[in-house]
C-alpha cells in the first residue's frame, strides 16, 4: 500500500481527484461512509459519486462551474464533494447558521447553479431561491420536496463510469467562508492542490491508515469537517458524519463502529466528558481527538485522564488549514501552550516589515505552502492585503522558542489598548486558565472614561468549584503586571457563552455585554 508520505513530493501538483480515485482503487471493499442509515465501499461511493458528477454534466455544468450545498453533515454532502471534485465544479459550502437573507448574499455572490440541500434545510433552501435569480434548481438528499427535486433521481441518469474531464491542481475545490468572528465573513477559494496538501498533513501528521475512523459532527464548510473527510478517505479509513455534536450520538458512532478520532471543541469536549452514560458506552476504540483549548487547561488534562486518549491543540484558520501547528497532550502530562509546525507548511514570525523577529518575540505569523488558499473570492483588494510580500498574513501573533515550537499571543485584533500600554488577552487568559477553579475564560477590551480601554474577563467555572471575582484578581496580581489585570470579572455559565459553529468564543458579543458595578474588581488598576 502507498503510504502518505510517498505522496509528499507530488503534493503541489496532486489534485483530489486523484487522490478519490486512488483510494477507491487501492481500498475498494472498505467502508468509506458510514452513518445510522447508509453503508457505502470505496467502490460504491466511487460509482454514486461518478453518476452524479455525470449528471451534473448532462445538466450542463462543466469545469469551473459552480454548486452550493446548504446541509449538516451528510452522507449526501460527502458524495457531492468527492463528484464535484472530479469534474472540476466548485462547491460553494454554506453556512447552515445563517439567516436566509445572509445566505442569498452568498448566493448572489459566488452564483452556483444549483443548491444541495439535506432534508433538515430543505425549507430554508427554498426561501433562499425565492430570493436569488442565479439558482436553477434545489436538489436535496432526502427525497423530493415541495420545490426541491430528488437527488437519487438526478443521479439515476448519471453513468457509473469515472466522468472523462480534465482537472487541474489550481482549480478552485471549494469556496469556505471565514468564521466572521473579526468582520464580515470573506470566501476563501481552496483549490485541488491545496485540499490534497491538506489531507496529506493530516495524514502524516495522525499516522492515518485504513483502520482509523472519523467521526465527523462538524459541518462540511468548516475546514475542520472537510480536510478531515478528505484525510479519511485518502487513508482507507472510515467517515462518519453526524448531525449534531450530541453526546450519546458520538458514543453510541464510536462504539459501534469502532471509531478511532474526532474533534473535540470547546462546548463540545465538557458534553463529552461529563455526560453521566459516557460511561455506558465502550471507547476504547478512540486514540486521539483534537481541537484548540488553549484556554481550557484544566477540561483538557481531565479528558486525557478520565479516557486515555491523547489531545491535540489546534492552531489553524480557513486560510492556511487547521493544522498549521499542534501541541500533542498524551494522557498523565500537562498541556502545554507550545505547537510543533505540521509538514509542507512554511512557517515564519515577522515583524511588519517581514522580518524574522528574534527568538521569544511577539510577531505575526505568515505561512507559504501548497496548502494555502488560491485567495478570497471577488475580493482582490483583500487577497492583494492578506498576501502581501509573497506570504499569508494570518493575523495572529506568536512566538518562536529556542526549540522551533511555535507559542500562540493573540489575535493582532483583539489587541487592547490601555493608558498607552498593550495587552494581549490570550495572556491574561492564560493566567486566569491556569486557576484550579476555572473552566473556561474568555479576555476583552471594554471601553474606559480614563484609560480609553480596559480589560474585562468573562469566567466559566468547573462544575462544583467557587470563586469570587477577588480572588479571580488576587491570582492575575501574583502572576500579571497591574495594567494586564482584568478590572472587571463577569461569571457565566458555559451555556450562556456565545459561540460560533466551530465552538469559537465570540469576543466581540461578550464584549457587547453590560459592564456593571458588580463585576468591578475593587482595587485594580484599569
Amino acid at each position: 500500500m502507498t503510504r502518505p508520505t510517498q505522496l509528499a513530493a507530488r503534493s503541489a501538483e496532486i489534485t483530489l481527484a486523484d487522490v478519490f480515485r486512488r483510494s477507491a482503487r487501492i481500498f475498494a471493499d472498505r467502508v468509506a461512509l458510514a452513518a445510522e442509515d447508509t453503508r457505502l465501499t470505496y467502490r460504491e461511493l466511487d460509482e454514486n459519486a461518478n453518476r452524479l458528477a455525470n449528471a451534473l454534466v448532462g445538466l450542463g455544468l462543466r469545469r469551473g462551474d459552480r454548486i452550493a450545498v446548504l446541509s449538516e453533515p451528510h452522507p449526501g454532502y460527502a458524495t457531492t464533494y468527492v463528484a464535484a471534485a472530479k469534474v472540476g465544479i466548485t462547491v460553494v459550502a454554506l453556512n447552515i447558521r445563517l439567516h436566509p437573507d445572509e445566505l442569498r448574499g452568498c448566493v448572489d455572490g459566488a452564483s452556483p447553479r444549483l443548491l444541495f440541500t439535506s432534508g433538515a434545510y430543505a425549507e430554508t433552501a427554498i426561501q433562499v431561491r425565492g430570493g436569488t435569480s442565479v439558482l436553477d434548481q434545489v436538489i436535496c438528499f432526502d427525497g423530493r420536496r415541495d420545490g426541491c427535486d430528488d437527488v437519487a433521481e438526478l443521479t439515476a441518469a448519471g453513468a457509473a463510469a469515472d466522468p472523462d474531464t480534465e482537472v487541474g491542481a489550481e482549480d478552485i475545490h471549494n469556496i469556505l467562508y471565514t468564521s466572521g468572528t473579526t468582520g464580515p465573513p470573506k470566501g476563501a477559494m481552496i483549490s485541488q492542490r491545496a485540499a490534497a496538501a491538506r489531507a496529506l498533513r493530516i495524514a502524516q501528521y495522525f499516522e492515518l491508515g485504513p483502520d482509523d475512523g472519523f467521526v465527523g459532527w462538524l459541518p462540511l464548510y468548516h475546514c475542520g469537517g472537510d480536510e478531515s473527510l478528505y484525510a479519511t478517505l485518502m487513508t482507507g479509513g472510515k467517515f462518519y458524519p453526524v448531525p449534531r455534536a450530541e453526546p450519546e450520538r458520538l458514543f453510541r458512532a464510536i462504539a459501534d463502529e469502532r471509531l478511532t478520532w474526532t474533534l473535540l471543541l470547546p462546548g463540545v469536549i465538557t458534553d463529552f466528558l461529563h455526560h453521566p452514560k459516557r460511561e455506558d458506552y465502550d471507547l476504547s476504540s478512540l486514540r486521539f481527538a483534537f481541537g484548540y483549548a488553549n484556554m481550557m487547561p484544566q477540561v483538557v488534562r481531565e479528558l486525557t485522564k478520565a479516557t486515555g486518549i491523547t489531545y491535540y491543540d489546534a492552531f489553524g484558520q480557513t486560510e492556511t488549514s487547521y493544522l498549521v501547528a499542534y501541541g500533542k497532550i498524551p494522557p498523565g502530562t500537562e498541556p502545554s501552550l507550545r505547537k510543533t509546525p505540521t509538514p509542507l507548511l512554511d512557517v515564519r514570525v515577522v515583524d511588519d516589515e517581514l522580518r524574522e523577529v528574534p527568538v521569544g518575540t511577539p510577531g505575526e505569523c505568515v505561512v507559504r505552502g501548497p496548502g494555502v488558499m488560491s485567495g478570497y473570492l471577488d475580493d482582490p483588494q483583500a487577497t492583494e492585503e492578506v498576501f502581501r510580500g509573497g506570504w499569508l498574513h494570518t493575523g495572529d501573533v506568536l512566538v518562536r522558542n529556542e526549540d522551533g515550537t511555535l507559542t500562540f499571543t493573540d489575535r493582532k485584533k483583539y489587541l487592547i489598548k490601555t493608558g498607552g500600554e498593550n495587552v494581549y488577552p490570550a495572556e491574561v487568559e492564560q493566567v486566569i486558565a491556569a486557576h484550579e477553579a476555572v473552566q473556561e475564560v474568555c479576555v476583552f477590551g471594554v471601553p474606559d472614561e480614563r484609560w480609553g480601554e480596559t480589560v474585562k474577563a468573562a469566567v466559566v467555572l468547573l462544575p462544583g468549584r467557587t470563586a469570587t471575582e477577588a480572588e479571580i484578581a488576587n491570582w492575575c496580581r501574583d502572576h500579571l503586571a497591574g495594567y494586564k489585570r482584568p478590572r472587571y470579572v463577569q461569571f457565566m455559565r458555559a451555556e450562556e457563552m456565545p459561540r460560533s459553529a466551530t465552538g469559537k468564543l465570540l469576543r466581540h458579543e461578550l464584549a457587547a455585554l453590560p459592564v456593571t458595578d458588580e463585576q468591578r474588581v475593587e482595587g485594580a488598576r484599569p
